[in-house]
């Protein structure tokens, strides 16, 4: 092959790819970049950017509410072992191809493709305090109303309970796929050797699903850490406190106004999700 031929095939797939690197960088990375610059800046609706240093960040060890959002943040990582947990079961549910399960897969992964808005406007007329088919269950039963948006920890949960709806739909389907790469030779190799569906599962399944339940893992432990939409709408209201990193920094910027400020959450809460997903693959290449 001539030296042309070898620089043309070399570089043809970086010119497939150029395009949408650019438009990659132009909308994600330089946008990073400026958030970064922002957050070392005094930058509001009506002033700035003036550079001030770690003034921001300085600020924000300081500040009570961000704390509480951030602690919110890891109490939404709740969601995961949920989802993993129902997910999985689902996955299995399905893959054991009973006659009464074979329209459950459309049916469960429905709400993955339901907008999230809609989803989250669904589940806020479900928990409404006051004429809420939740509530009027509950009053029926003879329990008092729950005020599902706007007391904590009913907040959290509230928007936790959609997150968990409409993100397990979508893990059923990587374990369904998952599932179906299990050579059914370990498995009938394991039925001959007197094993039940319990030892199976266990030591067969789960062990050919590890690097997908670790990826479900990573990749929920993300959305949650990052949650916004089903937040915004589900508790729309309810004091910021009561929810987790990303509405707040919606609120400082939108709302007060204080783009520098925002921009320096955003940046912390960047360092946070990348150490904790770090961690959780570190740990499960421990495990392996």
């Amino acid at each position: 092959m001539s030296a042309p031929s070898r620089w043309k095939q070399t570089l043809t797939p970086y010119l497939f790819l150029a395009p949408a690197a650019a438009v990659l960088g132009m909308f994600m990375l330089w946008a990073m970049v400026q958030v970064v610059f922002y957050s070392f800046t005094r930058y509001t609706a009506f002033r700035g950017p003036d550079p001030v240093g770690l003034e921001n960040y300085r600020r924000l060890l300081a500040d009570s509410r961000f704390w509480w959002c951030l602690f919110n943040s890891f109490l939404y990582l709740l969601v995961t072992p949920a989802v993993i947990l129902l997910s999985l079961q689902a996955a299995l549910l399905v893959h054991a191809g009973l006659r009464w399960a074979r329209g459950l897969r459309v049916w469960l992964f429905l709400p993955v493709v339901t907008p999230a808005i809609v989803a989250a406007i669904a589940w806020r007329l479900l928990l409404n305090e006051d004429a809420g088919l939740l509530n009027s269950a509950l009053g029926l039963l003879g329990a008092g109303p729950v005020y599902w948006l706007s007391d904590r920890p009913w907040t959290l949960i509230s928007a936790m309970l959609v997150t968990l709806w409409r993100g397990f739909g979508y893990y059923m389907m990587i374990f369904l796929a998952g599932l179906a790469a299990v050579p059914r030779e370990l498995e009938e190799a394991a039925t001959i050797d007197g094993a039940g569906r319990i030892d199976i599962l266990r030591h067969v399944t789960l062990p050919a699903l590890r690097p997908l339940i670790v990826l479900v893992a990573v990749i929920s432990s993300i959305s949650a850490l990052k949650v916004f939409d089903e937040l915004y709408v589900t508790v729309r209201g309810a004091p910021v406190s009561h929810q987790t990193v990303v509405p707040l920094i919606y609120d400082t910027a939108f709302e007060r106004g204080d783009y520098g400020y925002a921009s320096a959450i955003g940046v912390t809460l960047f360092v946070v999700v990348l150490a904790f997903s770090l961690l959780q693959l570190r740990l499960a290449e421990r495990d392996a």
